[in-house]
């Protein structure tokens, strides 16, 4: 495992959001024994009044930041930068380039031990600029979405992130779409999935003697979805199925990012909002089954759900749409995912899955999620990063 490195990583989300993949890239580092600083997002499109409450708690950090970082018990240190709100925009990105390139030089300090590897999960004008200043040992762009397809404004990446995937010494993806249309561009480009922490999970679902004091006043099989309900989600879809399905309860463990006032009418659906990662692994377990409504979009077309393998380490079954990434990972796994394109058909398919108490079936889905653990996830990354260090 990679040690002794001084690693800034450029995040596309902030360090308290949902504990996602640039945490877990950044903690995993730091734990092995290397200086960590994560920049939170700098942004893809202009902030808009639904970004209120973020750039607030932007701005606190920033302000209790002694010496511009915050650290953290996970190891990394926090960089929050206040930059001009403009991504695209040449005056504005050569300005916040030069104060995020001062904040992070000055964190790293006069330490010349060890390799500088810049990761960045952003293609945006200004991580370009500044890898260019930084002038590390390394570059690594972790590409996770096609960021291009989320907003009109995003749409402007699609003149970044071409030069980025030619400049970055290597390029890893989540899905097998995004690494197809990376390599015809990129020096070196990998194949590597989020992953998961499946003893956590494995652990929280041998010890639901009973279910957490959220889910009380529920009787019948639990639905659950974790993650940030947005647009990509079917939620038409899902009103439908719980109309249909009052038999089930549909939990909502996450933010709630799209108009679900139709689907919160109903009286066996809960939303239970943002909560700590630990919570998150709590109530997973305590579901019987976890869903996948994705609406098929050129964002979601290579978008491979971290829930997937997080449900599977819960050894929960699945039920899905028909999202190419999870289709493939259905075609490796024969049976091990159920899908539907319709709510009719999703209710009949939930009420089997949610009846399957196999205990076969349970550890047959937590021993594929083992082999996606984020521990060998990582070890591979740092693998690939020392294998380019050493050229």
């Amino acid at each position: 495992m990679l040690r002794g490195a001084t690693i800034v990583c450029l995040s596309s989300i902030d360090w308290a959001f949902n504990w996602q993949l640039p945490q877990e890239v950044a903690s995993a580092f730091a734990a092995s024994g290397n200086r960590v600083l994560y920049v939170e997002n700098t942004g893809v499109r202009r902030p808009s009044i639904r970004d209120a409450v973020r750039l607030g708690e932007r701005l606190k950090n920033w302000w209790r930041a002694p010496g511009g970082v915050n650290g953290t018990p996970q190891g990394p240190e926090i960089l929050s930068p206040l930059l001009l709100p403009f991504p695209y925009a040449r005056g504005a990105v050569a300005i916040n380039e030069r104060i995020l390139v001062r904040a992070v030089r000055a964190w790293i300090g006069r330490s010349n031990e060890g390799p500088l590897i810049v990761i960045t999960f952003l293609p945006t004008p200004l991580a370009r600029a500044v890898i260019h200043r930084l002038k590390p040992d390394l570059s690594v762009y972790y590409c996770a979405d096609r960021l291009a397809e989320t907003s009109a404004q995003a749409g402007k990446l699609r003149r970044s992130e071409p030069m980025l995937l030619t400049e970055a010494g290597l390029v890893l993806t989540t899905s097998h779409g995004l690494q197809k249309s990376a390599a015809a561009i990129a020096k070196r480009v990998e194949y590597l999935p989020c992953g998961v922490r499946s003893a956590e999970f494995a652990s929280a679902r041998r010890s639901r003697v009973r279910r957490s004091s959220a889910f009380d006043g529920l009787t019948g099989p639990i639905i659950g979805f974790s993650g940030t309900l947005r647009n990509e989600i079917d939620v038409a879809l899902l009103t439908e199925l719980a109309g249909l399905a009052p038999d089930l309860n549909f939990v909502f463990v996450g933010p709630v990012a799209a108009g679900v006032t139709r689907l919160r009418a109903h009286a066996n659906v809960r939303f239970l909002g943002a909560v700590p990662h630990a919570d998150v692994v709590t109530y997973t377990a305590s579901f019987d089954a976890g869903i996948l409504p994705y609406v098929l979009t050129g964002y979601t077309a290579d978008v491979m759900p971290v829930k997937l393998k997080e449900y599977l380490a819960a050894g929960l079954p699945i039920v899905s749409t028909h999202l190419p990434e999870i289709c493939r990972f259905a075609d490796r796994y024969p049976g091990l995912i159920s899908f539907a394109s319709d709510a009719a058909t999703f209710a009949r398919i939930l009420r089997h899955a949610a009846a399957d108490k196999s205990s076969a079936s349970v550890e047959r889905r937590m021993a594929i999620a083992r082999h996606y653990d984020w521990s060998e996830q990582i070890s591979q990354m740092s693998a690939w990063i020392e294998s380019e260090l050493s050229r």
